[in-house]
């Protein structure tokens, strides 16, 4: 195989891949539960933070923390930005950017921006979620929840000033 066809090929399994992605958050936001699960391996885990309920396996599992968080919701917008991802042969990893808009039954919004970092396996021809992280880098709104943040290196200027570290 060329490697332009080999390149070719990438760019189809990585298509595929957001494919996989963006259904998830179409569902997400019309709650379809089942066709969230449907994008989820059998014997996957999901970790959507300490606050939202922890480390979840299994593809029913996850369904029902997705139903039981999301029916919280009046409306919901999950907009996928940038995804990075590394093929390995049957698995994949991606790391995409998401804005996730949320709108309570009270009218309260409530904003977050999230990375989801994903393990990916190729079923049967179908890329599916196979192990899930959520990390946030901001939130605004739901108080009190705790989050798994996204780790960031300190700067230079934060390390040496005793006062600016502490923030």
């Amino acid at each position: 195989m060329s490697e332009q066809e080999t390149e070719l090929r990438a760019l189809l399994q990585e298509r595929r891949i957001m494919k996989t992605l963006a259904r998830y958050c179409v569902c997400l936001d019309e709650y379809d539960i089942e066709g969230v699960m449907a994008c989820f391996t059998t014997d996957a885990t999901a970790d959507y933070g300490p606050g939202r309920g922890g480390l979840v396996r299994g593809r029913e599992a996850i369904a029902a923390r997705i139903a039981r968080g999301q029916a919280a919701f009046r409306r919901t917008h999950h907009q996928l930005g940038q995804v990075a991802i590394t093929l390995r042969r049957q698995t994949a990893l991606a790391t995409t950017y998401v804005t996730a808009w949320h709108e309570r039954d009270d009218g309260v919004q409530e904003v977050l921006c999230l990375r989801y970092v994903d393990r990916l396996r190729l079923v049967e021809g179908a890329w599916l979620i196979a192990q899930r992280q959520v990390q946030v880098s901001f939130a605004d709104g739901f108080p009190g929840t705790r989050w798994r943040w996204v780790r960031r290196r300190r700067t230079a200027q934060r390390l040496s000033s005793p006062r600016q570290a502490r923030s």
